[in-house]
């Protein structure tokens, strides 16, 4: 069985070389966008009336060595331009992202036992895993079980989790759930996912100009000198973009994936509680909801969340998160879901909750009633061997014992 450490080790080795891979496909574009303007230049090569017409390879020997270094420096130029500015537009504070899919910020001195007991235990993560405590959001509306951290550094850094977490997911669970968030944040994979989407549109960009030439030819005439190899190399610039395309999204969620190990592992280190994230990870296959998301940035953010937040076409090479099987194999190889199911404490009771009812705030107050009252849960969900922990003795009483 391999610890925690390992888990992490393998998704550190297996992120950079899928980043390498992502890089590399990068360097494919640039030298496709070269061979592109090699074979226009070679087109346009003009051979003396009576002369012996000169081969592929003499055409394309016959370009000089400086149109192909100035074509890969300003392609690379033009991708890096174009993914900065899109860095730029991504790389808000974590507020902007948290506003623009709805959430509720939470008070740090909120009385809602459900909305306590989720600031209680981001603290204890943050104390867990070094990092300063992020703004805690709440997404009301959202019944799956969810959650997600955004920011482009630890300073602007928060975390939001969907109303289904909080009345799902008992503290043990929720505790696994915010340690994986906290990862990310520790490991900086917002500011990579982030890097990531950027190049992308640097290379869609490189597709675009294509798409502008061909458009550019439309209407030059059937007979006018050059405009078919400037048609043809934008037909070939738009493939380039497009194939370039599909492989560096098909590598993006190959990484996305790893990091969700590398988070799933670092979860169980700050919680030193394996049953905490896999359980959690089995209550999205047992819940109706699962961990879908309903609102319509949804697929802008799906590789920020716990769970596979959309569903996906060409499952499995396109998905953002391993199987929840997968990942529960992960962090505990000995995990039982029947038995497990039997014995978890149960967050809220069954509860439904519906945003439109007008008694919604009554029924919350019950469903945290639940969980404070400690019947089936212990004292604010700790698992049972933490309750020797509690001490039950008034301030005064422990005065007086003390001196």
């Amino acid at each position: 069985m391999a610890s925690f450490f390992e888990n992490q080790q393998l998704a550190r080795r297996n992120t950079k070389l899928l980043v390498l891979m992502y890089t590399l496909a990068v360097v494919g574009v640039i030298l496709a966008v070269d061979l592109v303007l090699g074979g226009l230049y070679a087109w346009n090569i003009d051979v003396a009336p009576g002369a012996r017409q000169l081969s592929l390879a003499a055409r394309f020997g016959a370009v000089p060595v400086a149109l192909y270094l100035w074509g890969a420096v300003g392609t690379a130029a033009l991708i890096l331009a174009v993914s900065a500015w899109n860095v730029m537009q991504l790389a808000s504070g974590g507020k902007a992202v948290a506003e623009m899919v709805g959430a509720r910020r939470v008070a740090s001195d909120t009385r809602d036992p459900l909305e306590r007991r989720l600031v209680n235990v981001v603290e204890e993560m943050s104390i867990a895993s070094g990092v300063r405590v992020p703004t805690v959001y709440v997404m009301d509306g959202e019944a799956g079980i969810n959650a997600f951290a955004a920011g482009y550094d630890v300073s602007d850094s928060i975390l939001a989790v969907t109303r289904g977490t909080l009345e799902t997911l008992n503290r043990d669970e929720l505790q696994g759930v915010i340690g994986h968030e906290f990862s990310h944040i520790l490991h900086g994979d917002m500011r990579l996912n982030v890097r990531m989407i950027g190049v992308l549109a640097g290379i869609v960009f490189i597709g675009s100009i294509g798409e502008f030439l061909m458009r550019s030819q439309r209407g030059s005439g059937s007979d006018s000198k050059g405009a078919a190899p400037i048609f043809l190399a934008g037909l070939a610039l738009l493939l380039i973009g497009y194939i370039g395309l599909f492989f560096a999204r098909l590598i993006k969620a190959a990484v996305s994936r790893q990091r969700e190990f590398l988070a799933d592992a670092s979860s169980v280190q700050f919680t030193r509680n394996p049953d905490g994230i896999a359980g959690a990870l089995d209550q999205i296959g047992a819940a109706p909801a699962g961990s879908l998301i309903a609102g319509r940035h949804a697929e802008d953010l799906s590789h920020m969340f716990f769970g596979q937040g959309i569903a996906v076409r060409l499952s499995g090479l396109f998905d953002t998160h391993p199987a929840l099987e997968e990942r529960i194999q992960r962090v505990h190889t000995r995990f039982d879901r029947s038995s497990y199911r039997k014995t978890r404490a149960s967050a809220v009771g069954a509860v439904d909750v519906e945003e439109k009812d007008l008694q919604v705030d009554a029924k919350r107050k019950t469903a945290a009633a639940a969980i404070l009252g400690g019947a089936a849960m212990g004292f604010f969900g700790r698992r049972g061997a933490d309750l020797g922990a509690q001490w039950g003795r008034s301030a005064g009483e422990s005065t007086r014992l003390v001196g």
